[in-house]
C-alpha cells in the first residue's frame, strides 16, 4: 500500500457498501449473507428461452434476493469504488470454477466496451476491472481480449424498457480486433449487472456474426424480468 493510500485509510477509513460498517468495502459478515447458488441449469439459460444470440448466462447470485450486493454494485457503477472489483472478482471465479464445459478448456473474458465519451466520464470500464480482476484470480486458464468497440454512444440502459434497450443497443458494437485469439477458447462477455440480456446479447450478436459459434455472459448479478 502506497502511503498516500495508507493516509487517506488511516482518517477516511473504508465503509461496507452493505452495511455501513468500517473495515472494508465489502465486509466479511455481508459477503456471507449473500444468497448464491451453484451452478444449475438456471444459471447457464438457454438461449432459445431468454436470448436470441446469447448461449447463456452465468451469475455470481440472483440481484433481487441480495439487496448487499445491490448496494456495493451501484457504489461502483455510480461512485466509482473500484475497490469493489476484488470481491466481485471473488465470486465469478468461483463460478467459473463450477463450470464443467471449463474442464481442460482455455476461456476468453471479453468486457463489455464503453463508448469513449461514456469512458473519458466515468474514467473507467466497470467490464474491463472485473474482467481482469476475475483472469487474475482464477489462473493461467483464462485471457482477457478486447475485439469489441462501442461505435454507437448510446442512451443509459437502466431508463429504458426491454424493448427500447434492444433498440438502443442496434449496431452499437463492431469488431476491431483479431478473432483468431478467440479459437478454441469458451467465450465469455464481461459485465456487472444483466437485466434483460439486451447488451450481452448485442455483444454475442456481434461476435457471431463474425465467426464465433458460442458466446455465453458472465455477470455478478442477474435481474430476472
Amino acid at each position: 500500500m502506497g502511503i498516500f493510500s495508507f493516509l487517506l485509510n488511516l482518517f477516511f477509513p473504508p465503509r461496507c457498501a452493505a452495511c455501513k460498517q468500517e473495515g472494508d468495502f465489502l465486509c466479511k459478515n455481508c459477503v456471507q449473507d449473500f444468497r448464491i447458488k451453484r451452478i444449475r441449469a438456471r444459471s447457464l439459460c438457454p438461449s432459445s428461452e431468454d436470448f436470441e444470440h446469447l448461449d447463456g448466462v452465468i451469475y455470481g447470485a440472483d440481484y433481487a434476493q441480495n439487496p448487499g450486493l445491490q448496494a456495493a454494485i451501484s457504489q461502483f457503477k455510480y461512485k466509482f469504488n473500484k475497490e469493489l472489483t476484488y470481491h466481485f472478482a471473488e465470486l465469478l471465479s468461483q463460478k467459473l470454477k463450477e463450470l464443467s464445459m471449463l474442464r481442460n478448456k482455455q476461456a476468453c473474458l471479453i468486457p463489455v466496451p464503453l463508448h469513449k465519451k461514456r469512458l473519458n466520464y466515468r474514467g473507467f470500464n466497470q467490464a474491463e476491472l472485473i474482467a481482469y480482476a476475475v483472469a487474475a484470480k482464477y489462473g493461467n486458464e483464462i485471457d482477457v481480449l478486447k475485439p469489441l468497440a462501442r461505435v454507437k454512444n448510446t442512451a443509459q440502459q437502466a431508463k429504458l424498457n426491454k424493448k427500447e434497450r434492444h433498440q438502443n443497443l442496434d449496431e452499437a458494437f463492431e469488431v476491431t480486433g483479431d478473432l483468431n485469439k478467440l479459437s478454441d477458447k469458451v467465450c465469455f462477455v464481461v459485465d456487472d449487472v444483466c437485466t434483460t440480456g439486451a447488451t450481452l446479447d448485442s455483444c454475442a450478436k456481434t461476435l457471431k456474426e463474425n465467426g464465433i459459434e458460442k458466446v455465453y455472459g458472465l455477470v455478478v448479478a442477474r435481474a430476472f424480468k
